[in-house]
């Protein structure tokens, strides 16, 4: 027979185990814009999501009343066409760029797409065409409540 303290060891271990905390995923996974930032190919602003550890991980969607923290869209956001997430190994800059379809008539001569290039560094997501910036914020997931404008 085993002594009572060698007993309670095990037991108080045992316990330890199955209550120790599990992990979680990074709060940080995504990096999104704070506001919505004109893109400079949509007459709207957009909120744009990044994940950095993704080659293809970007997303847009269309604003909520309160901002990027919600959406307007029926989704929890467009995962972007031809999407390219460029992380160094210092995880900044990061170069990112997709695709978005333009809205136009059938038989126009307009490009049906224009290409968008955004740099993620230092806390912002700047636009490469037009240089406007916005604060970037992290988020664990893109799970985005319906909010539709002006609520």
């Amino acid at each position: 027979m085993r002594p009572p303290a060698v007993m309670l060891l095990l037991a108080v271990a045992l316990a330890a185990c199955r209550t120790a905390p599990q992990s979680t995923p990074a709060a940080s996974r995504y990096i999104v814009t704070a506001m919505p930032i004109d893109v400079g190919v949509v007459s709207t602003e957009l909120c744009i999501g990044v994940d950095p550890a993704d080659p293809g991980g970007v997303w847009w969607w269309e604003p909520g009343a309160s901002g990027c923290d919600t959406r307007s869209t029926g989704t929890d956001g467009f995962h972007a066409d031809r999407a390219v997430v460029a992380a160094g190994r210092g995880s900044t800059p990061i170069a990112v760029s997709f695709r978005m379809q333009l809205k136009r008539a059938p038989t126009s001569t307009l490009p049906a797409f224009a290409d968008v290039q955004l740099v993620v560094e230092d806390g912002a997501i700047r636009v490469l065409a037009s240089g406007v910036e916005i604060a970037a914020a992290r988020r664990a997931d893109l799970e985005l409540s319906l909010d539709p404008p002006g609520r």
